[in-house]
């Protein structure tokens, strides 16, 4: 079978089960209720990582301004 014959079967058949998969993906966001949805939210968020906030520095300028002051 070629390539081209495959992707013709492919298209054809996510033109029938496109529309039904959307038909029970919009029946199952009616029917969620607000838990789940915040359940859900609650999901998705733990899947970012935060980054901490930058210091500003490696503290470098710092460190050297201390080392200037102790000379002198």
């Amino acid at each position: 079978m070629s390539t081209t014959t495959v992707t013709a079967k492919v298209v054809r058949g996510w033109r029938v089960t496109g529309p039904i998969l959307e038909d029970v993906r919009r029946r199952e966001l009616r029917e969620l209720t607000e838990v789940e949805a915040l359940q859900a939210v609650l999901d998705l968020l733990d899947l970012v990582t935060v980054a901490p906030a930058k210091s500003g520095g490696s503290g470098l300028v710092e460190q050297q301004r201390y080392f200037s002051r102790a000379r002198r």
